[in-house]
């Protein structure tokens, strides 16, 4: 499985509203993917980390791998 974790807010946007997930690896191949199951509208996702590393959106995922999903952040 893969462990998601919706952080800051972001599980209020996701299908569920909920802050954890687990995914089967084949349905969620890439962190596109993944985002795409969790219901999370375009956009919705700035941050992402992939056991604990900044990954892209195109990133492979496995089984045992730890996702971080963050609204985009904002500041200055």
């Amino acid at each position: 499985m893969i462990s998601v974790r919706l952080f800051a807010g972001l599980e209020l946007r996701a299908r569920d509203r909920r802050t954890a997930y687990d995914l089967a690896p084949s349905a969620a191949p890439t962190v596109a993917a993944a985002i795409d199951a969790l219901g999370l509208p375009p956009g919705a996702t700035g941050l992402v980390l992939v056991n604990g590393v900044h990954a892209a959106f195109e990133r492979e995922l496995v089984a045992g791998d730890e996702l971080s999903l963050f609204p985009p952040l904002g500041g200055g």
